[in-house]
């Protein structure tokens, strides 16, 4: 968060992420990412006051966005539009009208991204199967399954 003048820090907008991002982050410009990067802003100006060096905060792991839609919760995580993977992924999905909409972006047989539109209760369950990067090829389209509780099968 350090910039090219010396004690001169910066988050947000005005800055451009300069490390290495996860497989499953990016760099959207966002208010909930601004609010973030500010933190570790702040986290990098203490360290640095102190001679010390800093690990790279948590929040960068993995892209998650909530916010609400039409009255709809609205859930992005990770990969969700398939950003930079290429044509080799594969999506399933998942919609019951006027109640949920359900995509999961996979690739290699492990959840890259979802988005998760309506009361789903799985975004907690999918933001660690990204994060764990756990092969899920053997589950196939079941992982979708309305009629199986996948919440307490991967907790």
């Amino acid at each position: 968060m350090h910039t090219s003048l010396p004690d001169i820090y910066a988050a947000g907008d005005i800055c451009t992420a300069s490390w290495q991002p996860s497989p499953v982050w990016q760099q959207m410009r966002l208010w909930t990412q601004a609010r973030q990067m500010g933190w570790y802003a702040a986290k990098c100006m203490a360290a640095a006051s102190l001679g010390d060096s800093i690990d790279m905060d948590f929040s960068f792991e993995l892209f998650a966005h909530v916010t609400k839609f039409f009255n709809y919760k609205v859930v992005l995580l990770g990969k969700y539009n398939a950003q930079s993977l290429g044509s080799d992924h594969e999506l399933m999905l998942r919609c019951t009208k006027g109640q949920e909409y359900i995509k999961v972006v996979m690739q290699n047989g492990r959840m890259m991204g979802a988005v998760l539109i309506g009361e789903t209760d799985l975004e907690e369950t999918f933001e660690n199967l990204i994060l764990n990067q756990m092969n899920l090829s053997s589950y196939g389209e079941d992982l979708l399954d309305p009629n199986i509780d996948i919440e307490d099968y991967f907790d």
